[in-house]
Parts: structure tokens; C-alpha cells; sequence
């Protein structure tokens, strides 16, 4: 089967699932005419529970770059849905760059999000980054952290149901050890002791 045939199926899948019932999987290799070669399947479950797809796509370009994409989906009979994606790329000098994004939402309300990515250059030097965010009837929560050049950051943000507020910084230093600071305020934006 053809990989495009397949990655669209795959996208029909997640969109046309909730019509589905049992299970249904499709796989397919394709090498294009400059000697890429792809893999790609695509697998749907249906039960009284809910509904999941899974679909995934890797290539192998001619010039020795890898790259494989995927993504899921799950759909309770509650309302509640959970989504990922992912992709990482290899290239021939030895470098790779990947980044992921999940989300979901609670049957009574609550919803997550998180995103990230990755980077290492050829002699190894990495990177990464990540972002959260979280909220439900009790507050929310929004964090971020980097590392990179031997040093990590932190920042979050928590907010309850009454409104108040903490907010916090953490850096950690290689050879220096880590430093924290952090605040909080109330509803009216006054500082309160945390």
C-alpha cells in the first residue's frame, strides 16, 4: 500500500472513529523514486468504553535522514479525551531535533496541555525545553523549564480556587549548585506571605 494511502487513512481514522466498532490496523512501505523509503500504519480500537487511534509514519531519505512522526487519540464514553503527538528527526552528521504535544480533557471539566522539544547538535551539545499548563475546579497551574549550557530553569505559576497566587523561579547551575525564589498574592494582587 501506497504511504500516503495510508497516512490519509490514518487521519480518517481519528476523525471517523467514534463510527467505528472493534479494531482496524493498517500498515504500508513505500520507496519513492530517489530511494526514501517509508513505513507507515494506522490502528483504531472501538469498545463501549470509549474509542482510541494510534498512527505513525518513519522515512528514511536518501541522504540518511531519519524522521518518524506519530500521534494518538483516546475518547471515553464520558467525554474525557486524552491526544499526543510526536516527531524526532536524525540526520546524517549525527544531529537530532524533536518535539512532542499532549492535551486532554477531563469528564467533569478539568484540562491539561503540555508541549516540548529537544535539540542535540552534531558534537553533542543538547537542548530542551517544556510547557504545562493544568486547571480544574481546585486552580490551575502553568509551568515552564530550559536546559541548556549547563544550566536549568524552572518558572510556575499555581493559582487556587480562592484566587491566590504563587509564583516561583528555580536555577540550577553546573558548578554553582541551584538558587530558588518565589512570591505569592492574593486574589486583589496584594503580596501575601506564601
Amino acid at each position: 500500500m501506497h504511504a500516503s494511502i495510508v497516512s490519509l487513512s490514518l487521519a480518517c481514522l481519528i476523525v471517523s472513529l467514534p463510527a467505528m466498532a472493534g479494531a482496524h490496523h493498517r500498515a504500508g512501505t513505500h520507496r519513492t523514486a530517489d530511494g526514501s523509503l517509508s513505513h507507515a500504519r494506522a490502528t483504531s480500537v472501538a469498545g463501549p468504553k470509549g474509542h482510541a487511534a494510534h498512527g505513525s509514519r518513519a522515512t528514511l531519505d536518501s541522504d540518511g535522514t531519519l524522521t518518524r512522526r506519530s500521534g494518538s487519540r483516546v475518547q471515553g464514553t464520558n467525554g474525557g479525551t486524552w491526544q499526543a503527538g510526536h516527531g524526532v528527526q536524525r540526520n546524517p552528521d549525527g544531529s537530532t531535533q524533536a518535539g512532542y504535544t499532549a492535551s486532554g480533557q477531563g469528564a467533569v471539566g478539568g484540562s491539561f496541555s503540555s508541549q516540548g522539544s529537544r535539540t542535540r547538535t552534531a558534537d553533542g551539545q543538547g537542548a530542551a525545553s517544556r510547557q504545562t499548563t493544568m486547571s480544574g475546579a481546585r486552580g490551575s497551574y502553568a509551568g515552564s523549564s530550559s536546559r541548556g549550557g549547563g544550566t536549568l530553569d524552572h518558572q510556575s505559576t499555581l493559582t487556587g480556587a480562592d484566587g491566590n497566587t504563587y509564583q516561583g523561579q528555580t536555577r540550577y547551575t553546573k558548578g554553582q549548585g541551584v538558587s530558588h525564589s518565589g512570591s505569592c498574592t492574593n486574589a486583589q494582587g496584594q503580596t501575601i506571605q506564601c
